[in-house]
């Protein structure tokens, strides 16, 4: 009776490890008959010279190839994540430390006019910022093929993310390889071991920081006329668009003024209308609760005093959300605004949308768990918009270009179905491939022979 029982129970177990085998084995091979790979859409606007950049940049329309155990969109962050760990603080940048300041309300005039002309800025709204350079503008003799006139991809790192991490810093090393500087600017509340000395704080970036740091290196750095990118990643693209378009607009309405331009720009993973991006609906569970806890600690906790010394109601709210947009809503005081509709009516990237006149490669995925795809097509809600999805708005342009990939998660793009690795140019090691990467980078290297005259602006 005891051997028959036995028997039943090792039949069972046999029974347990083939399903388990057999489920493996179906989530292994599901990419080899359900396509995974390449393009789901490419979205271009009607320049020409997009048609040249794709031509110069074969990786943008090929699209990612993710490898076979690694198609899932969480199962994505796993390795990427481990390897970001491995190379956190491994670049040799130099620090360079520059004050900025900051209107002290922001929603008195027209983020399109040259407001840093025309509002007040106190010097309680003064704090340090630090932007890393690779290689180093001090090192000729270590890096010989670099000068001032490099060409510079100027990185928005993402959220509670900086240089050595933003996150990753795989681009980092294959510009190195291509001849182009990285400059990583780390925002107000993103300095590593770094507090805030004032209650000015923008979760998902300062357009009148970036423009102080973007003239003190053009001018003080840089020889004239060098080549200019500049680059958002996740939360980073919300200051890199927005930047764009009231910089574009400026340029368009008021040519006589002193605006910044670039010879191109790329997005990773935009979350496009910010008043609704971070609702768990969009930016989807666990991580929602779990990056809700993390921005508390990270930018409130840290920096409490000093924020509540300039509004402890607002402190409060924030530290009571229950969701990352409740969080974003309730610190746009610390952003420079009353409230968050005033808040979104000045700094929402989507407001001047079609405005964007430099060249733009924006990169998004289908099963981006942080960023939904269906923000790309829905209508927007905006009047000035005359009824039009933002995928819309970009085909009407003149120079964007969005690629929409079947996989890639939220920023990784693993590339390479069966060996997802590539030689890194810092060490020689292997590091992981990453499509993002790879895009980005022949973007930019194509956008140096198409519109080059853009330099000149």
């Amino acid at each position: 009776m005891e051997k028959k029982k036995k028997k039943v129970n090792t039949e069972a177990l046999w029974s347990k490890r083939l399903a388990l085998s057999v489920a493996f084995l179906a989530y292994v091979l599901r990419p080899l008959y359900i396509d995974k790979n390449g393009l789901a859409e490419l979205i271009r606007g009607s320049d020409p010279k997009l048609e040249q950049i794709l031509k110069l940049a074969p990786a943008i329309s090929r699209g990612p190839e993710p490898p076979l155990l690694l198609h899932n969109r969480h199962l994505q962050f796993a390795p990427w994540m481990i390897q970001n760990e491995f190379h956190n603080g491994n670049i040799p940048f130099e620090e360079i430390y520059f004050n900025v300041t900051g209107c002290l309300d922001k929603s008195i005039g027209d983020i399109g006019d040259y407001r840093t002309a025309v509002c007040d800025r106190p010097e309680e709204m003064t704090d340090e910022i630090r932007f890393d350079v690779f290689p180093p503008f001090d090192s000729s003799s270590e890096y010989p093929q670099f000068n001032s006139g490099s060409p510079v991809i100027l990185f928005e790192p993402g959220l509670r993310c900086h240089s050595q991490d933003m996150p990753g810093n795989m681009i980092i090393r294959l510009a190195y390889e291509k001849g182009i500087r990285s400059i990583a600017i780390n925002r107000r509340g993103h300095i590593p071991n770094q507090v805030l000395k004032a209650p000015r704080w923008n979760l998902f970036g300062d357009i009148d920081d970036l423009e102080q740091t973007y003239w003190h290196i053009k001018e003080n750095l840089l020889a004239p006329n060098t080549a200019i990118f500049l680059h958002g990643i996740s939360s980073g693209c919300a200051v890199t668009v927005t930047a764009l378009a009231a910089w574009d607009k400026r340029r368009s309405l008021f040519p006589e003024k002193k605006t910044p331009s670039f010879v191109g720009a790329v997005t990773v993973t935009p979350g496009y209308d910010t008043s609704k991006v971070l609702q768990p609906d969009r930016f989807k569970e666990p991580y929602n609760a779990l990056m809700t806890l993390a921005v508390k600690d990270h930018f409130i906790m840290k920096n409490e005093k000093v924020l509540r010394s300039f509004d402890s109601s607002a402190v409060d709210a924030a530290l009571e959300a229950s969701t990352l947009q409740e969080f974003l809503d309730a610190s746009a005081p610390f952003a420079g605004y009353p409230n968050a509709s005033e808040y979104f009516k000045g700094e929402n990237p989507v407001n001047d949308l079609q405005y964007i006149d430099t060249p733009t490669f924006v990169l998004n995925s289908l099963d981006d768990p942080c960023c939904n795809i269906n923000n790309l097509y829905e209508t927007s809600p905006y009047v000035n918009h005359e009824g039009r999805s933002f995928a819309q708005i970009v085909r009407d342009s003149k120079r964007g270009l969005i690629a929409v990939t079947k996989t890639g998660s939220h920023c990784p793009f693993l590339d390479g179905r069966w060996f997802p690795f590539i030689k890194d140019p810092l060490t020689g090691k292997w590091m992981l491939k990453s499509w993002a990467d790879e895009a980005s980078v022949e973007f930019y290297v194509a956008a140096l022979q198409v519109y080059d005259e853009r330099r000149f602006m």
